[in-house]
């Protein structure tokens, strides 16, 4: 459970709401200002998903079945009814209480609706029992829990009423227009504000006003819109003699990522809306790996698209939004193969001989081998956008997604082979060669980033987040070769690899990494500079006061950028850490305590305060929060790994024993946990244990240098001991 609760946390987070127009905010005039020059574009937003992201409850817009229904999940009843025109929902509370809750708001449409309640401090929680919104042959009419096999209570970290639920901090800037979070952390309430209910045409374009000022004094050109954001002119594409892909005459065009990456991808903001700057200048994108993405970099959690597509081939070649997608109505502009057919020759691409199906099959479509789709909610199916080629190296993993094996499931091991022979001709990408490396811990790893890094694109190289995440890979299994690598990498032309260099930094020692990373501080990029703050804050306390002063500037820089996410538990716990690492013993304390304020079923913010109390040698009232984590979840293996250790400190140590052992043994646990726990039992006269413990770890993590050492030493002791 603890490691899904984190997985969303990085998934990278009201009294009355206002739905009119501020007086702070008259720049935003409103969609249905734009209806009349507008119509064609104004019916395509009308049809489309993004117009009925967020409604007002009635009978019209709410889908679900609300007469007096009640349904039963994880032992919690539940019961939908209606009352004089006003929808309610009876239910169990965060204190385990029976309570009922008006619906303020229907949440999305198809193929699930889900229901905002009401639960005060201006907070609007997404309920996580949704309405199927499917037809009865698909499936659909009927009420549907959204983490069916969790055991969700109300200590858990996705109860209806946590933060992970929360529409405000973690919804609301993607579903609304022109958004004010207005978050008080001195109440933890809100006050949360916008200019429409959902996703209009000043979502993507900016406030109209000035726009309508040009028109009705007929100053309207291309040049001069009076929008903040326009769709560029598209690139023109055509086949070059010789070629069967189209090609790009113009240069690549970022306009539309922009526009549409802020909220199709797994994000952090860090500037304000109103810097100027494109994406990458403003929000910080989640890295292309474990558990968000599986090995392979298809996608595995709901990372929303950019981080996908930034992979592809599509987004270097110049490939953007609208080619393929009607930007007002979200669909696709062409059903089938043709849309890939727009810059993919059809006699070459659309042909037996290509894609090895019958012609007009399930296996002929371009999108089921190359945009293999992943359910999220139970019900929803989405593409991966990375557009990859199939490896055809079927993992024996059964979660890790195989284009072949997804149509042809049943098949047996024979069939397996003979289709391996079949498609052999397709050779190993340089992703997952690398990648294996790593994880081997091949000695040959070195020379293959090196090589992997430098080879551009028209030589068939790799994406800039996917280097700048490989780049993160590496430093799992460090080496001088790799750290001279990556701090070359800190003068890339791409701010992502510059980025990812300066996080991969992370495994150096804070004094070394301080030596590197000050000759950076001149970086332009916000989004870089923000991780040059955060990897630098454990190097203040080994800081002269003269260099203190030079990070005096980002270290504000970096706060401003925090306080943009402050009703984030993991924003407060990284304020907190700023402040320790600054000698602010007080303000350090009230951030930890702020961030359990927030979620009091995050197990990471009980962590971080149990060790900052066992550093101010305060162990005891650390103690006392690692026991309340583990009535969230008893199984966690940091925890339990925290509290063997805080006993070992006590001396009492069959308990602490005990602690370590269900670290150990938990299905989450990593490495450092068996290493720690086999030390114990050596130190406690059981070295024979410790022995055993080491050998079956070794057969988990079979390339673990520090483990097979450790056995080696017990065993040699062992043998020196007869």
């Amino acid at each position: 459970m603890y490691k899904k609760s984190k997985r969303v946390a990085l998934l990278v987070i009201l009294l009355i709401f206002v739905s009119h127009i501020n007086a702070e905010q008259v720049d935003f005039v409103g969609s249905k200002t734009c209806q009349s020059c507008h119509e064609a574009e104004f019916s395509a937003w009308e049809a489309s998903d993004h117009y009925k992201s967020m409604q007002i409850p009635t009978d019209e817009s709410v889908l679900g079945d609300f007469n007096n229904v009640e349904v039963e999940f994880h032992n919690i009843k539940t019961r939908f009814f209606k009352t004089d025109n006003k929808f309610y929902v009876e239910t169990t509370d965060s204190k385990g209480k029976r309570a009922i809750f008006t619906v303020d708001y229907t949440f999305g449409y198809f193929p699930l609706q889900q229901y905002l309640l009401n639960i005060g401090d201006g907070k609007l929680q997404a309920f996580n029992i949704a309405w199927d919104s499917r037809s009865e042959k698909e499936g659909g009419q009927h009420w549907y829990h959204l983490q069916p096999t969790e055991n969700i209570t109300p200590k858990h970290p996705f109860f209806w009423q946590r933060h992970f639920q929360n529409w405000n901090g973690r919804c609301a800037e993607c579903h609304s227009t022109n958004l004010q979070k207005n978050f008080d952390l001195t109440t933890n309430s809100y006050n949360t504000t916008y200019s429409e209910i959902n996703v209009a045409c000043e979502s993507c374009h900016g406030p109209g006003q000035r726009h309508i000022e040009l028109a009705n004094a007929k100053q309207l050109d291309k040049s001069n819109s009076g929008f903040t954001q326009s769709l560029p002119t598209q690139n023109l594409w055509s086949f070059n003699p010789g070629k069967t892909i189209a090609e790009s005459h113009g240069k690549p065009l970022d306009t539309e990522i922009d526009m549409c990456g802020k909220c199709h991808s797994l994000r952090s903001p860090l500037t304000d809306e109103s810097n100027k700057g494109g994406f990458f200048d403003k929000y910080r994108i989640e890295w292309v790996r474990e558990p968000l993405y599986h090995q392979n970099g298809l996608i595995k959690e709901e990372v929303f698209v950019l981080g996908s597509f930034l992979q592809s081939k599509m987004y270097q070649a110049g490939v953007t939004c609208s080619n393929c997608h009607n930007a007002h109505s979200g669909k696709v502009k062409i059903e089938g193969n043709g849309l890939c057919l727009q810059c993919h020759q059809a006699s070459t691409f659309n042909s037996p001989d290509h894609h090895r199906h019958e012609q007009g099959s399930e296996g002929s479509m371009c999108i089921n081998c190359h945009m293999p789709d992943k359910v999220y909610m139970g019900v929803d199916g989405r593409r991966d956008h990375s557009f990859s080629i199939p490896t055809f190296q079927f993992s024996s993993d059964p979660e890790e997604p195989n284009a072949c094996l997804a149509c042809h499931e049943k098949e047996d091991a024979f069939w397996v082979a003979e289709a391996k022979n079949k498609w052999q001709k397709a050779k190993v990408k340089d992703w997952d060669r690398v990648h294996k490396l790593i994880v081997s811990g091949d000695a040959k790893v070195d020379q293959a980033i090196k090589t992997y890094l430098e080879k551009g694109y028209t030589q068939g190289g790799d994406s800039a987040i996917r280097k700048a995440s490989m780049l993160l890979e590496s430093s799992k299994q460090p080496s001088q070769a790799s750290v001279e690598l990556t701090i070359k990498q800190l003068s890339n032309s791409d701010s992502l690899i510059r980025r990812g260099a300066v996080e991969a930094l992370e495994v150096l020692h804070p004094a070394d990494r301080w030596q590197v990373l000050k000759n950076s501080l001149g970086e332009s990029n916000p989004i870089v500079r923000f991780s040059i703050a955060r990897v630098l804050v454990d190097a203040l306390p080994i800081m002269t006061q003269q260099e203190r002063l030079i990070l005096k500037d980002l270290l504000v820089e970096y706060r401003y950028m925090l306080g943009l996410n402050a009703d984030s538990p993991i924003t407060q716990m990284n304020l907190a850490s700023l402040e320790f690492n600054l000698g602010n013993l007080k303000s350090a304390e009230q951030g930890y305590l702020n961030a359990i304020e927030i979620e009091r079923s995050y197990i990471p913010s009980f962590l971080q305060i149990a060790d900052f109390y066992r550093q101010v040698k305060r162990d005891e009232e650390g103690r006392q929060y690692l026991q309340e984590a583990l009535t969230i979840d008893a199984n966690n293996p940091d925890v339990n790994h925290s509290l063997g250790l805080f006993y070992i400190r006590q001396k009492d140590y069959q308990k602490a024993l005990v602690y370590l052992r269900n670290a150990y043994e938990s299905p989450e646990s990593q490495f450092i946990h068996a290493y720690v726990y086999a030390i114990a039992l050596d130190n406690q006269m059981h070295t024979n244990t410790a022995i055993n413990v080491l050998k079956t770890s070794l057969s988990r993590w079979p390339a673990n240098k520090e483990l097979s050492q450790l056995l080696a030493s017990y065993e040699n002791k062992n043998k020196v001991r007869r």
